[in-house]
């Protein structure tokens, strides 16, 4: 109920059904909002609460008045001297009185309250009576002491930038990384504590941005007097009750820790992955002596059969010249075989090229030819013209497709009657590359299938259970996937796609394609 009717009471039947609902929903308004309103009046000391207001106070609506005696009986022991300073200021004739204190319910739940109000006059302006609202800010005070707590708690570095450039709060870890206080610090233009030149070209800049509205999150290595730390920076709007940006929250979150294990972590697998190379091709050492003996043998025929057409009276330059091409064209092919074994057996950081996948097929299958050949098995290509290329590391992609074949090929050796191995390459719909080994071994046992990844599983004998592991974080490293399925009627096939790079296509087709 209004405290209007609690001042002129009125009997209900004498309201206008209108005025009656107009006050109902004030009072449902009152209550959603947690605003209540209350009266003194200054002649009779009488205080009159709206409903809402006792609610706030933990008073039982009622008609009538409340003593002071009843609300000073409410305020909390620490905080009636500001409630009474407040109000005695506005009777005197001062500003309007805005002041927060808590009150004491009588369960004992302390809440905390807002409170506003001023003085009413008569016509010649002699003060009547008080007049004003409470509102009930518990949630807000609640929030804000957890807020403060992050914020001073918080293991990060953080501190809040006004639309000047100067800083208006720190934290202590803020004051920590920076070697100066609190006091030193606030109202301190940015420039004076990073310098001129870093605050114009790299701080600022991003400064803007965020006043714009933009939330600016980057991470770079920053030196400090004493050390070198890698730091991630977040710069994010605090709005006022406009839209405009007042001021920015940064965030400096050191993460020199987690990048060195991070490097570290690369620098174990780069390792690893070397070692699995070594291991993978020291099974094709007889491969290799035959793939580098075959050019190496030409060469020798080829250089017997010119001398040979030199020695004839007259020479029989023509020949010797076609000797000499097939030279030519043998040795650059043995170059090309021992080229392409020193690319998988050299350590090197991880690059980023745009690779053509159907060109990195064929080169491992040119190394693996003489041992399919061997086991009197068949390799088929099926390369898809006009795939998109993709961007990473040759060598590491040439790894992984040499670790699937030789795994089919140990798997199919054991089947009598297993002879087609196939590599396949497509494109989605998405412009994903798919590559994909196909055999006609035995399969993968479909209980076992979640457990081929893991790492030092293995199925073979003398395996080492890393291939496949090693293999997997290649390619999910390169931002694809590698998986299992059944092949049918028999075998598995393994495949991994990797994302195309942007408006990069690869040529007019792949290199012929060869068949063991």
């Amino acid at each position: 109920m209004l405290w209007q009717r609690l001042i002129r009471p009125v009997a209900p039947r004498e309201v206008p059904y209108e005025v009656r609902r107009r006050e109902e929903l004030l009072e449902q308004a009152q209550r959603i909002a947690h605003v209540g309103y209350w009266e003194r009046d200054l002649r009779t000391e009488r205080i009159t609460f709206s409903d809402e207001a006792c609610r706030i106070f933990g008073l039982a609506p009622r008609e009538g008045t409340i003593t002071i005696e009843e609300v000073t009986e409410r305020l909390h022991p620490e905080d009636r001297a500001i409630w009474s300073s407040a109000l005695a200021h506005t009777l005197r004739g001062g500003s309007r009185c805005d002041f927060n204190y808590r009150i004491v319910r009588p369960d004992g739940e302390v809440r905390f309250v807002h409170s506003q109000g001023d003085l009413t006059r008569d016509a010649s302006g002699r003060p009547l009576s008080l007049f004003g609202a409470v509102q009930d800010v518990t949630d807000l005070k609640r929030a804000e002491h957890l807020t403060q707590l992050v914020f001073e708690r918080s293991p990060d570095a953080i501190c809040i930038i006004g639309r000047d450039y100067r800083y208006q709060r720190v934290n202590p870890v803020f004051e920590l990384i920076s070697g100066r206080s609190a006091k030193d610090l606030i109202g301190v233009h940015v420039a004076d504590v990073l310098g001129t030149t870093v605050f114009e070209q790299t701080v600022k800049p991003k400064h803007d941005r965020c006043f714009e509205g933009e939330e600016v999150r980057y991470a770079d290595w920053f030196t400090y007097p004493d050390t070198r730390r890698y730091i991630s920076i977040s710069h994010s709007p605090l709005h006022s009750k406009s839209e405009r940006v007042e001021a920015i929250l940064s965030i400096f979150h050191d993460l020199t820790d987690y990048s060195l294990a991070s490097d570290a972590l690369r620098s174990a697998q780069a390792e690893l992955a070397h070692a699995n190379r070594v291991a993978t091709m020291g099974q094709l050492t007889a491969s290799i002596a035959h793939e580098v003996n075959q050019p190496i043998g030409a060469v020798v025929m080829n250089a017997q059969a010119a001398l040979r057409w030199l020695g004839v009276d007259p020479p029989n330059l023509e020949l010797v010249r076609q000797s000499l091409d097939l030279i030519v064209k043998d040795g650059v092919r043995a170059g090309e075989v021992v080229s392409g074994i020193r690319g998988l057996l050299k350590k090197a950081p991880p690059r980023k090229d745009s690779i053509d996948i159907n060109n990195a097929v064929l080169d491992v299958v040119a190394l693996t030819r003489s041992e399919v050949l061997k086991h009197g098995l068949s390799l088929q290509t099926d390369l898809a013209n006009g795939l998109p290329l993709v961007q990473g590391d040759r060598v590491q992609l040439q790894q992984v497709i040499l670790n699937l074949v030789m795994n089919a090929v140990d798997a199919m050796i054991c089947i009598a009657d297993a002879e087609e191995l196939r590599i396949s390459t497509s494109s989605d719909a998405s412009d994903r590359v798919l590559v994909s080994v196909r055999d006609t071994g035995p399969g993968v046992d479909p209980n076992i299938v979640d457990r081929l990844f893991e790492a030092f599983y293995t199925t073979k004998p003398e395996g080492m259970g890393m291939g496949l592991v090693i293999s997997s974080s290649i390619i999910e490293a390169h931002g694809g996937r590698l998986w299992v399925t059944a092949n049918e009627p028999r075998g598995a096939v393994f495949q991994f796609s990797l994302p195309a790079k942007q408006n990069g296509v690869s040529g007019d087709g792949p290199r012929q394609a060869l068949a063991a």
